[in-house]
């Protein structure tokens, strides 16, 4: 019987954007402490993981903390809601080759975005 096995990696940034075609107060710039949960897929190799988890840090603080961490999104995407902001982090992720599976950004406590492959 083949295992197919997820792990998750979660990190945090903390970042400003504004929606110009928001209609309330997202309108105006404000920030958010997002957290981000990137979750890898796959079978287990030689060493019984899937990928490393510091293999995931470094890539974390090399690529998407430097890109994302205290910015104006809106100078690092166009309109960047969370679901943009998420498929951004998904396709950065997916380009280095690393397992991806899904992305969820939280943008508040209740509320997140989920970008998966389908």
């Amino acid at each position: 019987m083949a295992l197919t096995t997820t792990i998750t990696y979660e990190f945090e940034f903390q970042a400003a954007h504004q929606l110009h075609w928001h209609s309330g107060p997202c309108r105006r710039m404000h920030g958010h402490s997002y957290r981000c949960e990137l979750t890898f897929g796959g079978q287990l190799d030689e060493n019984g993981v899937i990928v490393d988890f510091d293999e995931v840090a470094r890539f974390v603080d090399e690529t998407l903390m430097i890109r994302l961490d205290h910015t104006y999104l809106n100078d690092v995407l166009d309109n960047p809601t969370a679901e943009r902001i998420a498929a951004s982090i998904f396709e950065d992720v997916d380009t280095s080759g690393l397992p991806i599976v899904s992305v969820r950004l939280w943008e508040t406590r209740t509320s997140s975005a989920i970008v998966h492959r389908i």
